[in-house]
């Protein structure tokens, strides 16, 4: 197959170009004059790498936490509907791990399950705003446990540093090679730089739930901004970090180690409304939660609780607002999660990397997404699926 476009994005600039396919790698790339016959001629339209979302928990009314088999295919649609292309699903439920191993090694039509990511369970803090209800007290048995449901596909584990007991579960994690992130955590500096020395290499959602930048303690924020063997997760919706914060960071943290991600949950997709919260959440502030038209997902005290937009609205933040180059932007939502996870075949649109990639229109709208060879979603003959069921037994107005 041949695909073409006015408007790649390639590593070396943003130009036109066919894309060579063959048994779902790119075996070749040639420019405009190579004149050959595309398959599929995209125009104008822009191509840029498919999206690695290293940190979401659903879309279009369903969860990682708890979507069985058959709800995970249209889960994962849903995600290349949105231009991901590759994704750690994000969960804590441990009965949830071995369903999404099995299917990390299946041919879906949709987003490929890249390994998962466990947000905790140990953590420490609550955020602006929010209700602290405690959390479980760290377990190594547990700990192994995970290692042992997720059959060698656990590849993120978050922990907040200063908990008791949180460097010995970073030893271990680290010792059965699972990258550790800190997260929803309390630390000061010193806290987070003995967490750091003991193997976290990742900040969870960047400035979110965490101690942030203050002129006498710069917290575990500035600790993973000035440590260059952290790479921070990065929501760039404008709402969970704004604008002026985003562009301090760009500033302060080499763009190398910057991961684009959307911390997206079940309301990705979802009509603006007020929700129940379901029955784990029913005795906390997100009992209800608001999905308001710019996007907040909002528990009753005002507290951020997920994005309901995707990374490739972030994408459009970057370069509309903060005019940013795209081909800057889409290395930080590619090639540098793909470089941190080892996924070898991804994150660009060059020689012998898989053909993952996602056609998007003026206003960072997916067209197309292609999954290594695969068309996995066709703006034109198809819509984004959400599980109408959500809307039935969750949406109040």
């Amino acid at each position: 197959m041949i695909i073409y476009s006015e408007r790649v994005c390639l590593p070396d600039g943003i130009r036109p170009a066919y894309l060579i396919e063959e048994n779902g790698r790119i075996k070749a790339v040639a420019g405009k004059e190579a004149g050959l016959k595309a398959d599929v001629d995209y125009g104008n339209q822009r191509i840029i790498p498919g999206i690695i979302d290293t940190h979401n928990h659903g879309a279009a009314g369903y969860r990682f936490d708890d979507a069985n088999e058959e709800e995970l295919k249209p889960l994962l649609k849903a995600q290349a509907a949105h231009g991901v292309t590759a994704i750690l699903p994000t969960t804590t439920i441990v009965s949830q791990f071995p369903i999404l191993a099995k299917l990390a090694e299946e041919t879906l039509d949709g987003a490929r399950i890249a390994g998962i990511h466990s947000e905790g369970p140990w953590g420490a803090r609550v955020g602006e705003k929010g209700i602290n209800t405690g959390y479980p007290p760290v377990d190594l048995d547990h700990a192994k446990k995970m290692i042992e449901e997720a059959h060698g596909k656990l590849v993120l584990v978050d922990i907040a540093p200063e908990v008791p007991g949180a460097l010995e579960a970073i030893d271990y994690f680290v010792s059965q090679g699972v990258t550790v992130a800190a997260y929803h955590t309390n630390a000061n500096y010193a806290e987070a730089n003995r967490g750091i020395d003991h193997g976290i290499t990742v900040a969870t959602h960047l400035g979110n739930v965490m101690t942030g930048l203050h002129h006498r303690d710069i917290g575990t924020m500035g600790a993973c901004i000035l440590r260059d063997e952290v790479d921070c997760e990065l929501i760039c919706d404008g709402l969970h970090v704004c604008r002026p914060m985003i562009q301090l960071i760009m500033k302060m943290k080499d763009h190398d180690r910057i991961m684009l991600v959307s911390d997206n949950g079940a309301f990705l997709g979802a009509p603006v409304g007020h929700y129940k919260g379901g029955k784990k959440n029913e005795n906390s502030d997100r009992a209800v939660l608001e999905v308001t038209p710019e996007g907040f997902v909002l528990s009753q005290t005002g507290r951020l609780t997920g994005s309901s937009m995707p990374v490739l609205y972030g994408i459009g933040n970057l370069v509309e607002k903060l005019h940013m180059p795209l081909e800057e932007v889409v290395r930080m939502s590619s090639a540098n999660p793909a470089r941190k996870y080892n996924l070898k075949n991804k994150g660009e649109l060059a020689v012998d990397k898989d053909l993952d990639l996602v056609v998007i229109d003026e206003d960072y709208n997916v067209v197309a997404t292609y999954v290594e060879g695969r068309k996995v979603f066709d703006r034109a003959v198809e819509k984004s699926p959400f599980n109408e069921s959500f809307l039935q037994e969750y949406k109040i107005d």
